[in-house]
């Protein structure tokens, strides 16, 4: 009977291990600070496994600003749309499309902050490099 629990427990072990892997992917998060005078950070790095959309959801962006955001490959190429006038206003999700060339490495969500004065805003979310 254990010898029968230990076989039940190992292939539901391995079912719920491959449903992870295959399940696509998940949430980086992220909580920095974006500098002031429109300098970039690199937010989240993850693994881009497949062409499709990359997905960024914010929950904060620091009181009224506003970022703006893209993603870069391993050498820091730019790889994707830019999105302008990223808020935390309904959670505000953006998706991006990324470079053919992306698939197969890592790629880093970028982002700056908008304003070009001497103020640093806080930004937090979840960066999906792959969205199946």
């Amino acid at each position: 009977m254990k010898k029968r629990l230990a076989t039940t427990v190992c292939a539901l072990g391995l079912l719920v291990s491959t449903g992870v892997v295959s399940a696509g992917t998940s949430a980086i998060t992220y909580a920095k600070v974006l500098p002031s005078l429109s300098r970039n950070i690199y937010l989240a790095t993850g693994t881009k496994d497949n062409n499709s959309n990359s997905k960024v959801e914010n929950s904060i962006v620091g009181q009224n600003y506003e970022a703006t955001m893209w993603i870069v490959d391993a050498n820091g190429k730019k790889v994707s749309n830019t999105a302008i006038d990223v808020t935390d206003n309904d959670n505000d999700t953006r998706f991006f499309i990324v470079d053919q060339s992306a698939v197969g490495g890592d790629v880093t969500l970028v982002a700056e902050n908008d304003q070009k004065k001497l103020v640093s805003v806080e930004i937090s979310g979840r960066f999906y490099p792959d969205t199946r």
